[in-house]
């Protein structure tokens, strides 16, 4: 992967900041809206809104000069303007502290004191009014002119009876005149104390929208953090491989959503009351875990053994911060402040900037998370600048928001690299594993023709009566090919296996009896007893039903069963039962061999593996018997399971399903009957070859060769222009399909291994256009395996030959398989002359009652009628009908006298327009316009009381000349037409038969046949394409 070049970094850094910065300022001028243009300052203890005008969504900060009694808490229901005018009074600018206003002791920090503001209105502001206070620390009461309307906590004179408090609150009261008079009593335990944040001043829905529009703010930013938790949460518990991120990253969410609660409007302390101490304490502790956890969660996405260090002593760091707050009284704190939180938050920023340095270079996908961050410092300064600025903002959540969604937004980036590295690192141990299974059988191939010539050479010396090998290496040579035989069983396991896991055998399915199997079976067994004073037992009762199984594997089950028995046991019995249950047989192999260990009795069904029932067993094989006889029942809808103990034998369960006459017969038949017609062609070939490869072929069949090797068409060229054939070539299945748009052809002749298209595929498509007689293909295949001989067949196919290709059986299958599309040429040609050879008899008596009336009326026209329906007879039974084409005006000789007749019987109802350009010399195939004028003309015209007109339409274009049968009679319904070219009911059988035997012929000539158009009501367009001669 290619990895963002420095300056990218820098760039990207950039861009961002300045988004994230544009939102916010966005925000904030968005956030204006809610307060009045001109906020005006109190002068003096006044706040003059006589001018103002109050809305419902905006409101005022009471901002400017307060009078302030210091230490003094006055009593504003009993107290006159000239008793007031008796106390010390100064003029404190709000927001701000009380160390302003008061004087403190060296020692004592505590002070109080009355907060007084005249607010004057004009006459008609006579609505009810609210106070938001956000930050009043640390207790306070309201009066509003001498009532006493709200408060936090409670205020006192002494620290002792003080009850801090410092959640925001809201109060409301409708005032009595134009004027007033708010009093604020504040005691403080600091000299921070006071109030440290503006008070929001107007209409009572002004006050409770905006701050439903806060606490909404900082509930959605809640809800979000909350999901991300509960995600992390579940992906801990379902087994996440990175435990410790999980861990690391609630706690961090847990961290930033106590934060969120307790800042701004402090909800959580709205919710729950902890008493001001623990709310210190409970805000501190998620700031401080905010800052605390992203430096072990960035470690722990990216461990780097020099950071441990580092982090051990930040994490001790935090330790001594927490427990200094848990213990520490809620003024030793807050005084504490810059260095609680001031530190860990440097540390935290430093440390994890150090390690993103780190790893932000080999990373690309570390962006995101460096955004996150950068996002969240970014936060802090903004909170710091605002902070000692406007305090009265509200809550901007989207911040963290979007630090979130870049913290997910890089967990998405490396769950898709991960499953990207997942994808090519499984990608290459499955081509590992290919590769492994191509090596064995490869292997297996090539050692099993040796072996066999061993073997062979063996037994040879063995059977030599000329000279016989002596008494002891007769032994030692008969121990040799009974080694050579088990190899040569290992290697056929070998070979089995690969195709069981390529998923390639196919069963025979057949009625079995297991009688007979198991007796054949035990029969090969008892010659590898070796000597063994084994009895081998059967208790298959005869009247046992049979079974649905594929003869041959089942053959295989049972010998390996019984050799792996054989091969475990020194002595004693193997023996085979069977019974039925559920309609499954029930056949058990049981020895009484060293037996298996329970914990390991399901490992040996899996392939290489071996039970190690004796450390001197443990050597023989591959481990594959039993595997392949697992997969073989599967594959009969069995199961195969073992029961084993150690010393005591082994018992082998395999099932099958018991015969119930419904086996499926029509597939074998169809299997059947295709292997038969595989064999007649051949037989037949062999015939053509030994009778006719000297004789030349007849007509110059066309051939198509498809392959994408050149040299392969070259020597199919070369074999078969010598025969006189005429060879086109392709090199690809897309340039054959074209070829076969265009130009008529005899035989396919198509590899099968090519690319992008294999021959299966081209043969498909074939058929998909040509039935397996209308276009024969012959494929040329280097594999003589069943399934893919099989696999040809299905495709379409009509024969195969295997490479490297024998010229002489190349030459008697294409010969067969071109006269015999030719013989089903002439026959459609004949078929078609036939076709129209049998005039109907009605049309006979009809023509000539027409004769016999006109005699009486008009001798002239009777005389026409007599030459045409001569014509008509002389041309239906012309030789050339059996030509495979004939000019057109051969083929409008025969129309026209048609249309004559039918004109003289029908009259008005019948009306004929020729549309033929001049000058079309064009060949066509006999009997191919007739027969669509015929049935425009009797199913389309005649089938309405009026009648109607036909239209015979012959136009010339560039490539090739069009003729178009037109007529306006009754038309067809879309499920009509669909089924016309095809084999129809009784009353329309004459109807199918014709056009299907143009459209067959015009196929096989020109590569195109009939298009059909038609409406009910409408009338039918027919109308095919003749190529213009060059």
């Amino acid at each position: 992967m290619k990895l963002l070049s420095k300056k990218n970094w820098i760039l990207i850094i950039i861009i961002f900041l300045i988004a994230i910065t544009s939102i916010r300022l966005t925000w904030m001028n968005f956030l204006s809206i809610f307060d009045y243009p001109q906020n005006p300052s109190a002068v003096h203890g006044v706040l003059d809104l006589r001018e103002s005008e109050f809305s419902s969504n905006q409101t005022f900060t009471l901002n400017g000069e307060w009078e302030f009694y210091p230490s003094n808490f006055l009593k504003p229901e009993v107290l006159t303007d000239q008793e007031l005018s008796k106390h010390e009074k100064i003029y404190l600018k709000v927001p701000n502290t009380l160390d302003n206003a008061i004087k403190y002791d060296e020692d004592r920090s505590f002070g109080f004191g009355t907060y007084r503001l005249r607010i004057l209105l004009n006459d008609q502001n006579k609505q009810t009014f609210g106070l938001r206070m956000y930050k009043i620390k640390d207790a306070s009461t309201i009066y509003v002119n001498g009532q006493l309307i709200g408060g936090a906590g409670q205020p006192a004179t002494e620290e002792g009876y003080q009850e801090a408090n410092t959640i925001p609150y809201t109060v409301s009261f409708k005032p009595d005149n134009n004027e007033i008079d708010l009093f604020i009593q504040v005691s403080s335990n600091l000299k921070e104390g006071g109030i440290l944040q503006s008070i929001r001043f107007g209409t009572m829905e002004a006050i409770t929208f905006r701050t439903y529009l806060s606490m909404g703010l900082q509930l959605l930013l809640c809800v979000v953090l909350l999901l991300h938790l509960v995600y992390a949460i579940v992906l801990f518990f379902i087994g996440s491989p990175q435990k410790n991120v999980m861990i690391y990253f609630s706690l961090l969410l847990l961290s930033a959503i106590f934060s969120v609660l307790t800042a701004d409007d402090r909800l959580l302390f709205s919710w729950f009351s902890t008493g001001y101490e623990w709310s210190v304490k409970i805000s501190f502790l998620s700031y401080i875990g905010v800052a605390a956890f992203i430096p072990p969660f960035i470690n722990s996405l990216f461990p780097i053994q020099k950071n441990k260090k580092l982090l051990k002593a930040f994490s001790i760091y935090c330790m001594l911060d927490i427990c200094f707050v848990l213990f520490a009284s809620s003024k030793d704190i807050i005084n504490l402040t810059p260095v609680l939180l001031g530190s860990v938050l440097i540390f935290s920023i430093v440390i994890s900037i150090n390690m993103l340095r780190r790893i932000v270079k080999e990373k690309e996908e570390t962006i995101f998370l460096l955004l996150g961050c950068l996002t969240i410092g970014i936060n802090i300064v903004w909170v710091i600048i605002l902070g000692n600025t406007t305090p009265e903002l509200m809550h901007y959540p989207f911040d963290l928001i979007i630090a979130l969604l870049a913290f997910t937004a890089f967990w998405f980036k490396r769950f898709f690299l991960i499953t990207s590295e997942a994808k090519q690192l499984a990608g290459k141990l499955q081509l590992e594993d290919k590769r492994k299974d191509e090596f064995l059988v490869n292997t297996s191939h090539e050692l099993r023709n040796p072996l066999h010539g061993i073997i062979n050479i063996i037994q040879s010396i063995l059977d030599d009566q000329t000279s016989p090998p002596s008494n002891e290496h007769r032994k030692r040579l008969n121990i040799l090919i009974h080694v050579s035989k088990r190899m040569s069983f290992m290697l056929n396991d070998l070979l089995e296996v690969t195709r069981l896991k390529e998923k390639t055998i196919q069963l025979d399915i057949n009625k079995v009896r297991v009688q007979s199997v198991v007796t054949g079976v035990l029969d090969m067994i008892k010659l590898m007893l070796e000597g063994k004073p084994i009895d081998l037992q059967v208790d298959i009762a005869n009247t046992f039903p049979a079974v649905k199984a594929d003869e041959r594997r089942l053959i295989q089950i049972l010998f390996n069963l019984l050799h792996n028995a054989v091969k475990f046991t020194d002595k004693g019995t193997i023996s085979i039962r069977s019974y039925e249950s559920n309609g499954m047989a029930y056949i058990e192999v049981e020895d009484t061999g060293i037996g298996i260990e329970k914990d390991v009795s399901q490992n040996i069904f899996h392939p290489y593996e071996q039970a190690a029932r004796n450390s001197k067993r443990a050597s023989g094989g591959f481990g594959l018997g039993l595997n392949i006889c697992k997969q073989l029942v599967e594959l009969h809808n069995g199961t195969l399971t073992v029961r084993s103990d150690i010393g005591q034998g082994s018992v082998f369960i395999f099932t099958l399903p018991l015969y119930d006459g419904t086996d499926d017969a029509e597939e074998r038949c169809r299997y059947s009957s295709m292997v038969e017609s595989v064999n007649m062609i051949a037989a037949s070939s062999e015939v053509s070859d030994s009778k006719r490869t000297s004789n030349p072929v007849n007509g110059n069949p066309k051939l198509l060769a498809v392959d994408d090797d050149p040299i392969n068409l070259n020597i199919l060229t070369n074999i078969l222009e010598v025969e006189g054939y005429k060879l086109i070539t392709a090199t690809s299945a897309t340039e054959a399909m074209t070829k076969l748009e265009t130009e008529h052809y005899d035989l396919v002749i198509s590899d099968v291994m090519m690319p992008n298209t294999s021959g299966y595929e081209l043969t498909r498509n074939i058929r998909e256009r040509f039935s397996i007689s209308e276009l024969p293909v012959l494929l040329l295949t280097a594999r003589t395996r069943p399934e893919d001989i099989m696999t040809g067949f299905q495709s379409g196919a009509n024969d195969y030959v295997t490479k490297p290709v024998d010229t002489l059986e190349l030459k008697a299958r294409v010969r067969a398989l071109t006269e015999l599309k030719m013989s089903i040429e002439d026959r459609i040609r004949m078929e078609g002359a036939w076709l129209q050879s049998q005039i109907q008899p009605h049309f006979l008596f009809n023509t000539l009652n027409s004769i016999a009336a006109l005699g009486m009326i008009d001798v002239s026209k009777m005389q026409r009628l007599l030459e045409e329906f001569s014509n008509y007879l002389r041309v239906s039974f012309d030789f050339k009908n059996s030509d495979p084409i004939v000019s057109l005006d051969h083929e409008l000789l025969l129309v026209r006298s048609y249309l004559y007749i039918e004109k003289q019987r029908f009259e008005e109802r019948l009306t004929i327009q020729w549309d033929i350009e001049a000058d079309i010399d064009v060949s066509i195939p006999p009997l191919s316009i007739q027969p669509l004028v015929e049935n425009a003309v009797k199913h389309g015209i005649l089938k309405q009381e009026n009648g109607g007109t036909v239209c015979i339409r012959i136009k010339k274009h560039p490539h090739y000349t069009e003729i178009s049968i037109i007529d306006d009679g009754k038309g067809m319904k879309k499920d009509e037409l669909q089924g016309l070219l095809f084999k129809k009911d009784d009353s329309q059988k004459r109807i199918s038969v014709g056009l299907n035997n143009t459209d067959r012929r015009l196929k096989q000539l020109f590569g195109q046949g009939l298009k059909i158009q038609s409406e009910p009501e409408q009338g039918t367009i027919v109308s095919f394409q003749i190529p213009n001669e060059e």
